[in-house]
């Protein structure tokens, strides 16, 4: 655990490198953030569920989860942000392709004619990619790279952006809403960048789509209606 990089009502997100020297985002929630149990279960019963579907190109990915019942908290492991700090030239946001996207343009249907074909990654290829954003990872002024300051830093985003952005994100949700879940707490600050691939992150929230919730959310964002389903 290096430093504290973030906090909220009920948890708080700490920059962490493994033995491996890899740098991870860790957050803590603690039981006595929470007036009752049920809040607490929630929160965890919710990274339980994502969990095992978090695997997702435009989904935060999730490789632990922790919890300790004598000292009241739980916690879980997940991939860091890129590093606003100390970034390069502002990368465009690309959305995640679906093997539907792939099997068109291979074929030459619907493909843009003006839309740039890209070979595949190879292992050694992402290996590096891995590696130079491991090394611009600055832990003394690290701050994550979010939706919001991305906008807080650019104002308002180049249209073409804006569509993969949004592409990006529905297939986020459309991933969770096929697995049964619904994530509620959508903003800007919530959509992180890794690699310069936006995904839907903070997923405390994440419930099952048919569960009775109590009015959870983040004022502004939550939709007129109150919390439903997918």
């Amino acid at each position: 655990m290096l430093r504290l990089i973030g906090s909220g009502s009920y948890g708080q997100v700490w920059l962490a490198r493994n033995v491996m020297g890899q740098f991870k985002a860790v957050k803590v929630i603690h039981r006595d953030r929470f007036e009752d149990a049920r809040p607490y279960e929630r929160e965890f019963e919710g990274i339980c569920r994502f969990e095992p579907v978090s695997h997702f190109p435009s989904q935060v990915n999730i490789s632990h989860v922790g919890r300790n019942d004598r000292d009241g908290y739980f916690y879980y492991v997940m991939e860091l942000a890129d590093d606003a700090s100390c970034r390069g030239p502002k990368s465009k946001v690309q959305s995640p392709k679906s093997s539907q996207d792939g099997a068109v343009n291979a074929e030459g249907g619907a493909g843009s004619p003006k839309s740039k074909v890209q070979r595949p990654k190879s292992s050694e290829d992402g290996g590096r990619d891995e590696e130079s954003r491991e090394n611009s990872i600055q832990p003394e002024s690290y701050v994550p790279r979010t939706l919001r300051s991305e906008l807080k830093e650019r104002g308002r985003l180049p249209f073409n952006e804006c569509l993969d952005l949004g592409l990006a994100l529905t297939a986020a949700l459309s991933h969770l809403h096929n697995h049964g879940l619904v994530h509620r707490d959508v903003k800007a600050a919530n959509v992180i960048f890794v690699g310069g691939q936006p995904k839907l992150a903070d997923i405390g929230l994440v419930a099952a789509a048919e569960a009775e919730c109590s009015f959870v959310g983040t004022e502004g964002y939550v939709p007129p209606e109150g919390p439903g389903g997918a």
